[in-house]
């Protein structure tokens, strides 16, 4: 019998002293811990903390999905930073891992991943990092920010942490100086949830999961206000280790863009369609022409 295991190892990572990291409610009780089979017969799939556990059950979901399609056992780890999940994938206890569009680009730039489908978005959830406020603020551009509170997602964030402090800069602004206070939430759900809550006054998050909130609960429209959009990059890919069986690959991808729309669609994604490493890579390289941006 096929079988899904899922390892939920959701640990807090240290950051920078000026940028630290903070836990927001307390983790989804219900996820079971178990053992990766020994076998060694399994595909181990490991999926960045853009989600929170609870939020993340869509991707549990399409696991179960290739699990079938595959015919084999799929075993899913979860962790809570994109590093993390690198880690896992460097060191090979994961084969397939998806990834934000940074984090894919540092990996395939260092040469033990390739990327092979991008999640390709519905228009109303473009994927672009998106900075918010409360509509009750008296916000209106990014001066009035000065000397609140900000939260980044992760240091390996396209959305949550490149395109903001890409931004920052491009304004002359220093976050470590211009914020009262900058924290990691290490999930763009969690982002958006402490902002509601009051925890931080603005955030910067992925659109995809942003907009796609929105379409879920149009309410949200009321209690948050867009600030600033970046432009849209390549979306958020699946990754392989780049010694992968080129077979396995096929069959991985061919499963995985044949896969029923209601799987996809809680994730705002409309389709995976086939990609390669290059636009990935392109990302990485802009990241590190800038200055102090290497995490």
């Amino acid at each position: 019998m096929l079988r899904i295991a899922v390892l939920f190892l959701l640990v807090l990572a240290g950051c920078s002293p000026q940028l630290p990291s903070v836990r927001l409610g307390e983790l989804d009780p219900t996820v079971p811990e178990v053992r990766v089979p020994d076998s060694g017969e399994a595909l181990v799939v490991a999926v960045a903390g853009m989600l929170s556990p609870r939020a993340s059950e869509p991707y549990r979901r399409l696991a179960a999905a290739l699990a079938e399609k595959l015919g084999r056992d799929v075993v899913v780890l979860q962790r809570r930073t994109y590093a993390d999940v690198l880690e896992l994938l460097r060191e090979g206890t994961a084969q397939v891992g998806f990834l934000c569009t940074l984090a894919a680009g540092k990996g395939v730039s260092e040469g033990y991943l390739r990327a092979v489908a991008a999640g390709v978005p519905y228009e109303y959830a473009p994927y672009r990092s998106v900075i918010l406020t409360r509509a009750d603020m008296q916000v209106r551009g990014l001066e009035d920010l000065a000397n609140r509170r900000f939260a980044f997602v992760d240091p390996l964030s396209n959305t949550g942490f490149a395109w903001p402090q890409r931004y920052f800069r491009n304004r002359g602004v220093d976050a470590r100086t211009f914020f009262s206070q900058t924290v990691f939430t290490y999930s763009h759900d969690r982002s958006i949830r402490a902002l509601l809550d009051g925890f931080v006054d603005a955030a910067a998050v992925d659109g995809i999961v942003y907009f796609g909130l929105l379409k879920d609960d149009p309410g949200l429209e009321r209690e948050l206000r867009v600030l600033w959009e970046s432009p849209e990059d390549p979306p958020p890919p699946m990754v392989v280790r780049s010694g992968l069986p080129e077979a396995q690959v096929s069959r991985l991808l061919a499963a995985l863009t044949s896969l029923d729309k209601s799987l996809l669609s809680p994730l705002h994604i409309a389709r995976f369609t086939p990609t390669d490493s290059a636009p990935y890579r392109r990302v990485w390289a802009q990241f590190l022409e800038e200055p102090h941006a290497a995490p």
